[in-house]
């Protein structure tokens, strides 16, 4: 199982380098945790395209966080900014991609659509067989390593840079 993440400041993020966790003040995110998630997949809504979501990355579930991690949310989950397996893709914003991604989803995350991915409908369930459709849809897709994206990456460190880097 992996986790479909509406990451709705994804570019901001990014470039502020405030990356590792994402948090909400909802349960569904405990709930997901639980069940051992391997990545979370990342979709923002492409500028101008309300109703499509272009996918930007696949990041490396982690049981504690790898950076330090300053949030208000109650709940968290971390993810491995530093694991060769986080990565973000670089061609996915082309109108095809997006279009297959939307596609690929509208069906499987109707409700998420409907609810314009607000609160817990940003945060879904990927079962197994979805992601082996997805990871077939972005087999030929460029990548590049997370920290490539981080404007600042001075300020993306290691909490131990002798601790292994994922699980």
């Amino acid at each position: 199982m992996d986790i479909f993440y509406y990451w709705q400041k994804l570019e901001q993020n990014l470039r502020s380098g405030q990356v590792g966790h994402f948090g909400s003040n909802n349960t569904k995110i405990v709930q997901l945790v639980e069940r051992l998630p391997k990545r979370i997949w990342v979709f923002k809504t492409p500028k101008g395209m309300k109703g499509s979501i272009q996918l930007g990355g696949s990041l490396l579930v982690s049981n504690e966080p790898r950076v330090a991690v300053l949030t208000d949310f109650a709940n968290v989950i971390y993810y491995d900014p530093f694991a060769p397996e986080s990565v973000m893709f670089t061609d996915s914003n082309t109108p095809e991609r997006i279009q297959q991604v939307s596609e690929y989803f509208q069906y499987r995350f109707h409700s998420a659509f409907a609810a314009n991915f607000n609160g817990d409908a940003g945060v879904q369930a990927m079962e197994s067989n979805v992601v082996r459709g997805l990871e077939m849809l972005v087999a030929d897709w460029g990548t590049c390593q997370m920290l490539e994206r981080v404007g600042d990456r001075k300020k993306v460190q290691p909490i131990n840079p002798f601790a292994r880097q994922s699980r």
